[in-house]
């Protein structure tokens, strides 16, 4: 009767070649073709009756005959039921001296997890031993079935099943099948042990496995996961099989042995952790010798970490480093863009309290294909204390920053940095909005040595106005008969900061900021400290949003503009160079901002900049979606740039992800440069889906980039195309249970997909 404890952790509960993680969704709920048929008996047939407890027996025949005082005997329509367990049969003995249960003639077992055939059954009632023959099982509410010449239990919880044949494909011909003539499972260490097994696809066999250990739990487990094939242009053929070993609870380690024929061997790894409140993961990927790189090593480098030391400290790390320029274009990574050419290198340790927090902070940025690498921080010290009330309508604030800058090209060239920056702020907020006077005196401090060993202590004090304030009005509307509400939110800025010469300082981790409509109501135009922006302007933006009566927003809509009083002196670099980027006129690029959900399905977003005589277009990006679900979806976009280092962006862009029916899905990319004329990257991906197997096929061909660095300069060369194709596939119920979703593909090519940020479904 406990034959449901025994059976539910038998291997078909889950087979798995490796299963890396856990708590997966069913990899065949969007497939509705996808139904075994099950022999179930309906509930309402049995006999109705009300047990006193779960462990009572209930059991009804035509004829039942009992030997005083151990044997009962039951003849016709012999039903038994235990909890939700149910047994019928033509014919059943019990004896309680021997503890033994006999069953035989249409034999059929259910319960909540298993339904089973069988020509007989004899078992013990503790469970320790059982033995069924002619057996067809299937587990409910999953794919998984097949037959067995014979099960026999030992001992509780080993089970050994003999001329054994199981798989996952609802059709009575299946597509996959795995026949072994024995399987060993211990359902106490979740493995099951198969000797002498033959895989067979279309009842043709394809594999001979003499020996397989398989895990039978949802559990990680170590073992193979299935291989990727593909082949290049720039890499050959290449292919790629992981090794999952699941090392312990808190950590696993994945190995992928990668054979590229153009460049030889390369072995990836992949090492995460979970340990109390420390998680991180570890990937470097290396290649001994480059045949296509003049026989070169080559890795790839990446850890991320984050963790709690203490309630207050916290700590993170996210490293990337790559040995050459070109490895992520020639080789890549999941884990990094094709296109990316800034690598980052932190180490954080913060502390955190009510209302200040400490950071210090250790950074390297490797720069592919430039000749001189930036500065690193080693370290940068930062204190904030924030919100100190001094009365109720002013509060205080004090941010210091000490920075440490050393460079790798030149061994002198080097800065110390401090940097306080006390703030006195008037806030007054009122129900539908604020007014905030704010000033600052931001005074900064450099000790300068330069490559030729010429030590400059500069000095540099600043004060900064900036008062701002908001308004937000509210209605009702009406459109197409439908309640809304309106907003509309008007928003102002002023801004004084005087001019003060800073061409003596050298720039160490400062650009310009770009703008865009929340850029104009930045208080600097630059990042890091070492330029503060001389201002004297007023800044003045209009938002409104259309909402329905759940705050469900369908529209926003924002435009906005900032004014000169006095055009900017300050030049961005150390000759005094006026930068095209910094001239002033009367006034600003017009920027403005758009997103609107026409419904559940259709979305529209557009960023734009007009310039100062709102005639041109300085900057534009359009995009256009139709989604229905992440397995459906379209998204039409276009990127314009009028100037961008010396250059000019013109790009038309198509994503794509589209189902043909249940089984077959479309995935696919197209990115055309409209100044040159010419398609820059292009993807097509296709995926078949059953209930039994899965298999997805890609191919792209994308502009290739590759950098050739000298002394003097950088040049990026971009007239050479890369073509190539991959193909990965999954036996369903046989290896990893993770659904394979087309639309992960649309992160694959030059341009990742990028969701709209209100986009609602």
């Amino acid at each position: 009767m406990r034959l449901i404890l025994l059976f539910s952790l038998i291997i078909f509960s889950d087979v798995a070649l490796a299963q890396k993680t856990s708590n997966e969704t069913s990899p065949f709920s969007n497939l509705s073709q996808c139904i075994v048929p099950t022999p179930r008996i309906d509930s309402q047939s049995l006999p109705q009756v009300t047990l006193d407890n779960a462990q009572q027996i209930h059991v009804s025949a035509d004829h039942a005959k009992m030997n005083f005082p151990s044997l009962a005997s039951y003849r016709g329509n012999v039903n038994f039921r235990l909890g939700e367990t149910y047994i019928r049969a033509d014919r059943a003995t019990y004896s309680e001296l021997d503890d033994l249960f006999e069953a035989s003639g249409n034999l059929h077992y259910q319960d909540q997890a298993l339904t089973l055939t069988s020509e007989s059954l004899r078992t013990s009632l503790n469970g320790e031993n059982t033995e069924l023959l002619n057996n067809k099982y299937w587990f409910n509410g999953t794919l998984i079935h097949g037959k067995a010449e014979s099960f026999k239990v030992s001992q509780g919880r080993y089970l050994t099943l003999t001329d054994a044949k199981f798989t996952t494909c609802p059709d009575p011909k299946p597509d996959w099948a795995l026949h072994a003539d024995e399987i060993l499972i211990d359902s106490e260490e979740a493995w099951a042990t198969i000797r002498r097994a033959t895989f067979k696809i279309f009842d043709v066999p394809v594999f001979y496995f003499p020996y397989l250990t398989l895990p039978i739990s949802d559990k990680r487990s170590s073992g193979f996961l299935y291989p990727n094939i593909g082949s290049s242009t720039k890499n050959g053929v290449d292919v790629s099989i992981p090794f999952y070993w699941n090392i312990a609870p808190e950590y696993d380690l994945t190995l992928t042995p990668r054979i590229m024929s153009k460049r030889g061997s390369q072995l990836q790894t992949e090492f995460r952790y979970l340990a109390g409140q420390q998680q991180g993961l570890l990937n470097f990927d290396y290649l001994h010798q480059d045949s296509s790189f003049n026989d070169k090593s080559r890795y790839f480098l990446h850890w991320n970490h984050v963790g709690q030391i203490s309630e207050n400290w916290r700590i993170a790390t996210d490293i990337t480093h790559v040995s050459d320029d070109n490895y992520l274009n020639d080789i890549g990574t999941k884990l990094a863009n094709k296109n990316d050419n800034q690598l980052v290198k932190n180490v954080e340790l913060a502390y955190y309290q009510k209302d200040w927090w400490l950071n210090i902070k250790l950074q390297d940025i490797q720069v592919l294909g430039a000749p001189k690498t930036p500065y690193k921080l080693l370290p940068q010290i930062s204190f904030h204390s924030y919100q100190n009330n001094i009365s109720p309508y002013l509060e205080a604030d004090l941010f210091s920053e000490l920075s440490v800058f050393a460079s790798d090209d030149y061994k002198n060239d080097s800065a110390v940095r401090l940097h306080i920056e006390p703030t006195l702020r008037m806030p007054i907020n009122f129900s539908a909005g604020s007014l905030q006077g704010e000033f600052k005196l931001m005074h900064t401090m450099y000790q300068q040595s330069d490559a030729n060993e010429q030590n400059k202590s500069i000095s540099r004090t600043l004060p900064q106005l900036r008062i701002t304030g908001n308004v937000n009005f509210e209605r009702e509307v009406k459109f197409f008969g439908e309640g809304l509400l309106q907003t509309l939110e008007p928003q102002i800025q002023y801004l004084y900061v005087p001019y003060k010469d800073q061409s003596e300082i050298n720039l160490y981790d400062t650009a310009l900021l770009r703008d865009d409509y929340a850029g104009l109501f930045r208080a600097r135009g630059f990042s890091g400290l070492d330029r503060i922006l001389d201002a004297n302007q007023l800044t003045i933006g209009m938002t409104t949003r259309i909402k329905d009566m759940h705050n469900k927003e369908s529209l926003k809509l924002s435009i906005g503009q900032t004014y000169y009083f006095k055009q900017s002196q300050l030049t961005l670099d150390s000759n005094n160079t006026t930068q095209d980027a910094m001239q002033r006129f009367n006034s600003s690029a017009l920027a403005g901002e758009i997103d609107f959900n026409v419904n559940n399905q259709w979305h529209f977003s557009q960023a734009l900049q007009l310039d100062d005589n709102h005639t041109k277009i300085n900057q534009s990006k359009l995009t256009v979606d139709y989604r229905i679900s992440d397995s459906k979806l379209v998204q039409f976009s276009h990127r314009f740039i009028k100037v961008i280092n010396n250059s000019k962006i013109n790009q038309l862009g198509l994503k794509m992800v589209w189902p043909i029916d249940e089984k077959w899905t479309v995935v696919g990319n197209f990115y055309r440069d409209l100044n040159l004329n010419r398609t820059i990257d292009r993807f097509i991906g296709l995926q078949y889906e059953s209930c039994c197997w899965a298999i997805q096929f890609k191919a792209y061909r994308e502009l290739r980039t590759q950098y050739q660095v000298d002394s003097i300069m950088s040049a990026l060369v971009q007239n050479e195309f890369d073509s190539g194709f991959s193909l990965s596939f999954q036996i369903r119920g046989l290896g990893a249970t993770k659904k394979s979703k087309a639309s992960e593909m649309l992160s694959d090519g030059l341009f990742s997909y990028r969701r709209p940020y209100y986009l609602k479904n």
